[in-house]
């Protein structure tokens, strides 16, 4: 009989014995399991994700692969980045450096990245590369989504922030729908904004490195349902450029969630992905979309487009002022 002091005495550690007398030995169906409760344990507490790091590193160390199954219980494509073997060594050493496990985090960090929205709703994400330039997708501009910006950590509360007006919203001429490539767009201000603009990064610069991360204001749970408008932040494993996941390997990046669903998502579009070099920031990419295989609207991988892939156009736009 199990006595009181064989029970787990942390959340997460609950969450690992219940999984494991669900699963027995069956190591895959205890990842499955674990994925599942982790996600709505980890959502209530809200916490620093020690646990979860602790955790995910275990499992990590028995060599079980994070995921061959969606949360919703489908299985998960060949196609999927789960089944990625960059994806994998990326997630390795993201889940190896401590620091990295900071998912879903509400951040004041990072004020280059700004929310865009139309004349009465804030709806995409994008960061500021010149104090009257923002970068964003192409598909937010497209939709309407480009009339002011907002500079601030919540748009709940615009008294903390600064809103301003756009002049100009120029998407990229390859951007051509339903053909999701060239998903890139500028909107320039009507006055310089008081913040230090996002360098963009090299193609060299990101070529090698096992993760981004991710800002933006966009929903926080993967059926893209609610929590739009606070700024967050989160590293996600860079994968291959392999077609299958349905990237443009030469202007466009695939990456996904490490563990528990922490990925980009509705409202993020348009956001930026930073990557590291020399101990600072640069922007990397602009969130475009799900990969081809994701069965859901977030949480299964991401595609981000390569801002410096259209870097020499973006200071072609009219009206655009070079930092």
């Amino acid at each position: 009989m199990t006595t009181t002091t064989d029970r787990p005495q942390d959340p997460m550690a609950a969450v690992e014995h219940l999984a494991r007398m669900i699963a027995g030995d069956d190591e895959q169906r205890f990842v499955l399991v674990y994925h599942a409760f982790a996600n709505q344990v980890d959502g209530f507490l809200n916490g620093d994700g020690a646990d979860t790091y602790r955790l995910a590193r275990s499992l990590l160390r028995r060599g079980v692969s994070p995921l061959t199954r969606s949360a919703v219980g489908t299985e998960a494509p060949s196609d999927s980045i789960y089944h990625d073997p960059v994806y994998l060594a990326n997630m390795r050493a993201v889940v190896a450096d401590r620091a990295r496990i900071i998912g879903g985090v509400p951040t004041s960090d990072f004020p280059d990245c700004v929310a865009i929205g139309s004349a009465t709703a804030w709806c995409c994400s994008g960061t500021l590369v010149s104090p009257n330039v923002v970068v964003t997708a192409g598909h937010c501009v497209d939709g309407g989504c480009g009339a002011r910006v907002f500079l601030g950590k919540d748009v709940e509360f615009p008294e903390d922030g600064e809103v301003i007006r756009v002049k100009t919203t120029l998407a990229h001429p390859d951007y051509r729908p339903p053909r999701p490539t060239g998903d890139i767009a500028v909107l320039v201000l009507e006055r310089p904004a008081p913040i230090t603009p996002r360098p963009i990064a090299t193609p060299e610069q990101l070529v090698g490195a096992a993760f981004v991360r991710l800002a933006g204001y966009g929903n926080t749970d993967v059926h893209s349902t609610g929590g739009y408008g606070r700024r967050r932040v989160v590293d996600v494993p860079i994968a291959s450029d392999h077609p299958r996941h349905g990237a443009d390997a030469a202007t466009e990046f695939v990456a996904g969630a490490p563990f528990l669903d922490r990925d980009s998502c509705n409202g993020d579009s348009g956001g930026p992905a930073y990557v590291q070099s020399g101990g600072q920031w640069f922007l990397a990419g602009a969130t475009s979309r799900a990969t081809a295989s994701s069965l859901r609207p977030c949480g299964d991988g991401g595609i981000y487009t390569r801002v410096a892939s259209y870097e020499k156009w973006l200071w072609t736009v009219p009206g655009a002022v070079k930092p």
